[in-house]
């Protein structure tokens, strides 16, 4: 395991989770990707703001630090989320992420409040004075986030609570600065780096591109009511598609999608970045190769297209931290959502998490048919499985995977 810690109090339900009596439970997860991280950890200003505003789409930051976990730098962020469903209480989330320049590590521990919630906050609100207890974020002065930051969450009064799940988290983090260990091998490759975007040459002209599902190293550019086709040069489109760091276009009051500017010509493009950071907007340079459909089918395998619908099902967890869901639909489908498409959603039902795939129309034929939707315990296995479902309805459209888009969808409220 890349990462190991002391666990003692925790009962292990498998090689990676151990759950503590308390109900709190520990993570470890490896992910073979490059990280989604929007700074490097030796810049943790840009690091902090761009995490703040992250996170305030489905919580609130706590905190965000970069420590040494066995004398190798790692993130530390702690925040606070809502329970989904559920009209009080919360969930706090404290996590450790090693990144690596093309994988990362991240252990993590979740706690719930249960029974009575919001006492801490309650007494606290009380001896501070309410008018001083909302504050401006301080890695993100201009948030307006789902949950505020505000004075409770100090920790300075973690001793006052310690059976709170923020104070045990806190503790816990404490704990795992003290006693974790890494592999020495995991720790020795190359680490995560954020490359500075390139300059917009003179005379370029840039449109905006709506970019289609991956395949490989292809992808399809949806520019005005035309779809084209590029093959990709470097790995820097592919490790921000689908995680939430480019810029956006909307197609609805809850229907976005990613977006890129492209000189047609030269095939130069930049990926801006979601969000600003001082109010100032980045983005990276990149280059992209035109062909055609045909020329890019050639090249493409029966297991490039499975990898496709992988990567969709995997993107689906990851809007899923966001509080967004995935929909797979044709790239030329603007506006509100019409059929045909498939929705991707990992969320909490009876008491776990489960991913899940809704097909609108049902397909009419093969092993889905007449099935509106399927679904699954949510494991990084069934969350990539979730995805080739999807492309096993998709398969019914008859239409080119460099031809289909992932549009997220947040939910309404």
């Amino acid at each position: 395991m890349p990462i190991s810690f002391d666990a003692t109090g925790f009962r292990q339900l498998d090689r990676f989770i151990w759950q503590h009596p308390s109900g709190d439970q520990a993570v470890l997860t490896y992910y073979d990707r490059t990280p989604d991280l929007p700074a490097g950890l030796g810049d943790l200003p840009k690091l902090r703001h761009d995490l703040a505003l992250v996170h305030g789409e489905t919580g609130c930051l706590i905190e965000a630090h970069v420590v040494q976990l066995d004398g190798v730098p790692a993130l530390l962020r702690i925040i606070k989320l809502p329970l989904p469903d559920q009209p009080h209480g919360q969930a706090f989330v404290c996590s450790f992420t090693i990144p690596r320049a093309t994988s990362s590590a991240v252990l993590q521990l979740g706690a719930v409040e249960r029974g009575m919630t919001g006492a801490r906050e309650a007494v606290l609100a009380a001896e501070i004075g309410f008018e001083n207890w909302v504050q401006p974020h301080p890695y993100a002065p201009e948030l307006q986030g789902v949950l505020p930051f505000h004075s409770g969450d100090n920790p300075r009064y973690d001793p006052r609570f310690p059976d709170h799940p923020l104070s045990r988290v806190r503790a816990w983090a404490h704990h795992v600065v003290r006693t974790a260990r890494v592999d020495p091998q995991f720790a020795s490759l190359p680490p995560f780096q954020v490359h500075a975007p390139a300059p917009v040459e003179p005379g370029q002209t840039l449109v905006t591109a709506l970019p289609s599902l991956p395949v490989k190293d292809f992808v399809g550019l949806q520019i005005g009511d035309r779809t084209t086709y590029w093959r990709t040069t470097d790995p820097k489109l592919k490790e921000m598609l689908g995680r939430g760091l480019m810029g956006r276009s909307p197609l609805a009051d809850t229907r976005f999608r990613d977006m890129l500017m492209i000189d047609v010509e030269t095939g130069e493009a930049m990926i801006p970045d979601r969000f600003t950071t001082d109010g100032n907007m980045t983005a990276h340079g990149t280059h992209l190769e035109q062909v055609t459909l045909q020329e890019a089918d050639a090249e493409l395998t029966d297991d490039d297209v499975t990898d496709a619908f992988k990567w969709a099902g995997r993107m689906a967890g990851v809007a899923a931290e966001r509080g967004e869901h995935l929909s797979l639909e044709p790239i030329e489908h603007q506006g509100e959502q019409e059929d045909p498409h498939v929705l991707l959603a990992v969320q909490p039902h009876e008491g776990q998490h489960v991913v899940i795939a809704q097909f609108s129309p049902p397909p009419g034929e093969g092993p889905l048919a007449g099935s509106a939707s399927r679904s699954a315990p949510a494991t990084p296995e069934s969350v990539e499985g979730i995805g080739v479902v999807a492309g096993v309805a998709v398969n019914e459209w008859r239409s080119h995977p460099l031809r289909l888009a992932i549009t997220y969808r947040r939910p309404a409220g």
